[in-house]
């Protein structure tokens, strides 16, 4: 999408068309590789319709000779067309009901809609909610839908389950502070931008001003794939991302023997993953990549890696615990540009899973900001990430990206055998698929992530992603509703 301005005048005084190319994603219908369950399976009575048929043509009577009485006399009570068969009513599409429940209100003594068991059975917890009630809401069926057609899905009708949970459900998002807000959403007029830097700056301006006095790659939205295991990488797989960062011009992250082991096209959207067992085969690798991550426990071979190339940023990888920011705070002293936080698969910490990832990271950004370094660094946040809707709530705690890691495997519809809460350890199977259809799945996804952030975005009236950074009153939260609304009361649940 093209926008053309007329704000510069040539020497002769006319005006001059200036264009600004605003970000979109183009996004294209990708088929699932195989059936899916649908989550809801509706049933009619087919005498009770019969009956209902039978009555009503005895009510209208001589009126059906109008078209208009029998265009109503066949209409069925589902916007979603679940009734539109070539048998209407007696034969439902059962992929079209999105469990609305109209039907059931209007027609209680005929149609009937029960949850379909085979939609439950996916191998991940996390993934696949334990109350029944929410099973309408699962991740992996929205995952899904995204990726399959790039769009936003759209529910709300017929919801029974709870407003609050844990983890991200305990959060919403706040749009009661609006002064003016930038309504246009994605289609609308006025730009909004989603694209944040990753890297430091220098905190001041030092004279003489070196050649380069930053070490910075943008990403135009704030999400970037993350690093993969062995067990869950392989070629279709890996393939697929580099495709998609490709279109979108996202980064990725993959270890020097990923790409040499499976043959990986890799291009300047590269994040090399590097410890010290794999510093010996960085060769012509680190010269594409546009940032270095260091394992934690590699951090000594940053003054190496920067002795090679000294113009991009170097970031550390660290697992997110009660201790982080202590394991942190030292690093931004040694001039390292930014850390990835990562959480286990489920998003709890690797003390034993008591503290969730919005809380950990939230921590880590108030010490920061504390003492006076928090725009010294940029922090990326993985673990538990796996909605459109996750993306700025991490934002609001204090990260300025995210990086996805099973919404990836979800996407390209690989099988979860068992729970996937720590990588190495996970069974998915089913990775072996045609990396173009992989890619565009790919594409479709981050299309509608970058969809949702800027209608959310449109509507708090923020223009830049990066002014919702840290931004606490953005949000509520479950438990501090409770404290003010409840007090010292024992809550009865």
């Amino acid at each position: 999408m093209t926008i053309s301005l007329h704000s510069e005048k040539s020497e002769t005084g006319e005006p001059v068309r200036v264009e600004f190319q605003r970000y979109e994603i183009e996004t294209q219908h990708t088929p699932h590789r195989y059936p899916v369950p649908h989550p809801f399976v509706p049933k009619v009575s087919k005498i009770g319709l019969a009956k209902i048929l039978i009555g009503e043509v005895f009510d209208y009577k001589f009126k059906l000779l109008k078209s208009n009485y029998r265009k109503t006399l066949l209409s069925r009570p589902c916007i979603y067309g679940v009734f539109n068969s070539r048998f209407g009513g007696f034969s439902p599409i059962e992929e079209r009901c999105v469990g609305c429940m109209r039907c059931v209100e209007e027609y209680p003594e005929v149609c009937q809609v029960d949850r379909n068991p085979a939609f439950t059975n996916f191998g991940d917890s996390y993934w696949m909610p334990d109350d029944p009630n929410k099973v309408s809401e699962s991740p992996f069926g929205i995952v899904w839908y995204e990726a399959k057609t790039g769009k936003i899905q759209v529910k709300g009708m017929g919801y029974k389950g709870l407003f609050a949970a844990e983890g991200w459900d305990s959060m919403w998002t706040d749009m009661s502070e609006i002064v003016r807000p930038t309504r246009d959403g994605v289609y609308g007029r006025e730009f909004i931008s989603t694209q944040v830097d990753i890297g430091s700056r220098p905190s001041k301006l030092e004279f003489p001003i070196r050649k380069r006095i930053t070490r910075i790659t943008s990403i135009p939205v704030p999400v970037l794939f993350d690093y993969l295991p062995d067990n869950l990488l392989s070629t279709s797989v890996g393939k697929s991302i580099i495709l998609a960062a490709k279109h979108t011009q996202i980064k990725y992250i993959f270890k020097p023997d990923q790409i040499d082991k499976l043959g990986l096209p890799v291009d300047d959207n590269l994040i090399l993953y590097v410890d010290a067992s794999s510093f010996g085969r960085i060769g012509s690798h680190i010269s594409k990549a546009s940032a270095i991550l260091l394992d934690q426990t590699s951090v000594e071979l940053l003054d190496r890696i920067k002795s090679i190339r000294s113009d991009i940023p170097v970031l550390v990888r660290m697992p997110l615990t009660e201790r982080t920011y202590e394991q942190l705070e030292p690093l931004v002293e040694q001039k390292v540009d930014g850390f990835l936080l990562y959480a286990d698969y489920h998003g709890r910490d690797w003390d034993g899973g008591q503290q969730f990832v919005k809380d950990l990271i939230a921590d880590v950004h108030r010490k920061l900001v504390k003492a006076g370094t928090r725009d010294k660094v940029t922090l990326l946040s993985s673990g538990g990430i796996i909605l459109a809707e996750h993306v700025p709530k991490a934002i609001i705690v204090g990260s300025d990206a995210v990086a996805i890691n099973t919404s990836v495997l979800v996407a390209l519809q690989a099988k979860f055998e068992s729970s996937c809460r720590v990588g190495e350890e996970a069974m998915v199977t089913d990775l072996d698929f045609d990396s173009d259809w992989g890619g565009k799945r790919l594409i479709n996804l981050l299309g509608s992530w970058h969809d949702q952030l800027i209608e959310i975005m449109s509507a708090m009236g923020i223009k830049e992603v990066r002014r919702l950074r840290g931004d606490t009153g953005r949000a509520m939260y479950k438990e501090e509703l409770e404290e003010a609304a409840f007090g010292d009361i024992t809550r009865i649940d």
